[in-house]
């Protein structure tokens, strides 16, 4: 039943037999007699042919089984792989696009020192997007936001809990709290209370990013608004807006080191500050299959993970 399960694979992703078998280099005859054949085995429809080519219940619950059967196939082939050539072999690793610049760069050095006969390919993409490449086994490791809606195939562990802050320049203070300045930032750094922010220009990330939604909590309880100006998925460029004044923006707690180094190069220095009457935290979770079984490598990469994320616990937003 499961042989050829890529074939499957292949069509639920195109959801159309001919650009299936064109990516399987496979005539289209085969693959349509390769699907009867299987319907016929399984004795129920995989797939509805009108309105439109598309899994039927039963084809989901198949496909979710062959994709258990593609991730133990490849931890095993990876297990066959160490034992014969060492410490060798590929491990796929993804995180959201903020944070690959600021996250990969030391993690992909450190680990290349540890295992360089290893290869450690990196990708980035939203959320959603990182999920499903770990559900079609595209990914081992995924490195997110708590999901909303955590997948039974997927088990994650809690690697970060994060703060979020408010960014602002100093000229920003000075030109929005002229009557307070340089009072003010002693003041902020106890907890900034939005309230007194709803004049100030803002840049948001995108409304579905975990940030924007802690932010959206907090300002409907308190019945504020924020002056949006700006929304991109790009928390670097929001920082640099806000050393230009544009607009004030915020940043999770891995982001703090990125803003000392913008310091070092900037005369308009940057203060984040604590949001005040804000409990909520961003949980980071590292996440992968819960069939997936780690070589001793892809172990240490969870393990380096972990170690690389204690730093950020007690970092000082005031150092920056």
């Amino acid at each position: 039943m499961f042989e050829k399960y890529r074939y499957f694979i292949a069509l639920a992703k195109e959801k159309n037999i001919t650009k299936a078998a064109e990516t399987l280099y496979i005539t289209h005859q085969a693959l349509s007699h390769y699907l009867t054949n299987l319907e016929q085995e399984c004795g129920v429809m995989l797939f509805y042919r009108k309105p439109k080519f598309q899994l039927t219940e039963e084809g989901e619950l198949f496909l979710e089984n062959i994709r258990q059967v593609e991730a133990l196939e490849s931890s095993l082939y990876q297990h066959f792989e160490e034992v014969k050539e060492g410490n060798s072999g590929v491990i796929r690793l993804g995180t959201t696009e903020g944070r690959f610049p600021i996250f990969m760069p030391h993690l992909i050095g450190t680990y290349s020192q540890l295992f360089p006969h290893v290869q450690l390919e990196v990708t980035s993409a939203n959320s959603p997007a990182l999920e499903e490449m770990l559900l079609n086994n595209q990914l081992d490791l995924i490195i997110l936001g708590a999901p909303k809606k955590p997948s039974r195939f997927i088990q994650s562990r809690l690697i970060l809990e994060e703060r979020l802050y408010v960014v602002i320049s100093e000229e920003m203070l000075q030109q929005y709290f002229p009557q307070t300045y340089p009072a003010c930032i002693q003041e902020f750094r106890h907890g900034a209370d939005l309230r007194k922010f709803t004049h100030i220009p803002f840049a948001f990330n995108m409304p579905t990013y975990n940030s924007s939604q802690i932010i959206a909590r907090l300002l409907q309880q308190q019945q504020i608004e924020l002056h949006c100006i700006h929304t991109s998925s790009h928390p670097d460029l929001h920082h640099r807006l806000t050393t230009l004044n544009y607009a004030a923006s915020f940043c999770l707690t891995m982001y703090l080191p990125n803003l000392k180094l913008i310091n070092q190069h900037t005369q308009n220095k940057l203060y984040a500050f604590p949001i005040r009457f804000l409990e909520e935290t961003n949980q980071l979770h590292l996440a992968y299959r819960k069939d997936r079984v780690f070589p001793s490598y892809g172990q240490a990469l969870i393990k380096l993970i972990r170690e690389q994320c204690k730093p950020y616990t007690d970092y000082d937003p005031e150092t920056i």
